[in-house]
């Protein structure tokens, strides 16, 4: 196989090019360090509809409430009272009591089930991996909008239907392992 080595070379003609890679390469591959997120606005080089990322997409990352996989299986067995209990679930493989508490937040924190965007990612915060109750998506979010009083019921309704204080706002997170 031939190999043109001319095709590589960088010259001054296209060091914007290579300059515009590096810094996609340098933001996409950032891992959380408090740099960019948690934060309560998207950062625009995070925003995938709005960059222009050919060869990498930037980092993913959700916006909603982190919370405990203990509130999330809280949630759960209230909805499963009677079937499952706590102690049940002791000698289960966490990855079903994961699936179990993601899957009644997926399906009783959603407002219109003909239009679903209630996701439960792991995510990155300050104090380690959290699940995370999201109502966006940075890969989706510009594919779809939410209007505010329709986002402010979604954020009312999670935080009420989970517990959380008042003061608890939602934040956009880096996805862990998406």
């Amino acid at each position: 196989m031939d190999v043109n080595h001319d095709e590589h070379v960088i010259t001054t003609d296209n060091l914007d090019d290579v300059n515009e890679k590096l810094e996609q390469f340098q933001v996409s591959s950032t891992h959380s360090s408090g740099k960019l997120l948690p934060s309560p606005y998207l950062p625009p080089e995070l925003a995938y509809a709005e960059a222009h990322y050919p060869n990498r997409r930037p980092r993913r990352a959700f916006f909603g409430f982190a919370v405990s996989s203990d509130i999330l299986l809280d949630y759960a067995l209230r909805w499963y009272q009677g079937i499952l209990t706590r102690e049940m679930l002791e000698g289960f493989d966490p990855f079903w009591v994961g699936d179990i508490w993601a899957g009644a937040a997926k399906k009783h924190l959603e407002i219109d089930a003909a239009h679903p965007r209630v996701n439960v990612p792991i995510v990155e915060t300050p104090d380690g991996l959290k699940p995370c109750v999201a109502i966006f998506d940075s890969y989706d979010r510009d594919g779809w909008t939410l209007a505010e009083e329709k986002e402010t019921e979604y954020i009312e309704f999670i935080r009420s239907e989970l517990g959380l204080p008042e003061t608890q706002e939602p934040m956009w997170y880096y996805c862990h392992g998406w």
